[in-house]
């Protein structure tokens, strides 16, 4: 981590030492690829409570208008966790006591749109709302017992970011950008209840503007 906060920051100060960039209505696609890492957050943490690190996510915007863009934005994250000694009950009759390895493979999907505050700047704000859909496999393994379950469920996602330019001409460069995640999934794997999945979502990574 410490690693990657060092690389952004050298990105960040040549970032701020290249001329301003002027894109207006002249951009028209962005393209990006962003490392993604996910904090579980409400009934999702009783089951796997560790942040992810083992995210990617895909991303793509369509300027309809100068500010406003509207794409497709695809993630995978893959939530893993020991727990302890602990007893699980399959059935009435059967008890297993011994240690619990628990994982999760979400997979959200949605469309999104987005609004660029400073569309004509060196750097790009903006503000993103995607709505779709979540696939969210849980699965759990004691000993030689295997519990499985895949659900789907409606998603909402808000987000915020900017865009920081690199290139000499500014049509490439850093994404950053912080989200949040609900889904009405439920589940009840193992006897742990997840009433809907929620997290928080962070993204660093490389955009492609094409004019």
């Amino acid at each position: 981590m410490k690693r990657i906060l060092f690389i952004l920051a050298i990105t960040l100060c040549c970032a701020g030492a290249a001329r301003a960039q002027y894109y207006g209505n002249d951009i028209r696609q962005i393209y990006s690829i962003n490392w993604q890492q996910n904090i579980p957050v409400g009934s999702s943490r009783d089951f796997v409570s560790k942040m992810s690190f083992e995210g990617i996510n895909v991303n793509w915007a369509y300027f309809v208008t100068e500010n406003i863009a509207v794409g497709l934005d695809l993630s995978y994250n893959n939530f893993h966790e020991k727990v302890g000694q602990k007893i699980y009950r399959p059935d009435a009759n059967t008890a297993v006591n011994a240690a619990q390895y628990r994982y999760t493979q979400v997979f959200p999907i949605k469309v999104q749109g987005k609004y660029f505050f400073n569309p004509s700047g060196s750097v790009m704000p903006y503000a993103g709302l995607g709505i779709g859909a979540l696939s969210a496999g849980q699965h759990i393994v004691i000993q030689d017992i295997d519990v499985w379950d895949n659900n789907w469920g409606f998603l909402l996602s808000p987000e915020i970011g900017m865009l920081i330019p690199v290139g000499p001409a500014g049509n490439w460069g850093v994404n950053v950008t912080a989200g949040y995640n609900w889904s009405t999934n439920k589940s009840d794997v193992g006897k742990i209840k997840v009433d809907n999945r929620q997290s928080i979502y962070f993204n660093i990574g490389l955009y492609l503007a094409l004019y």
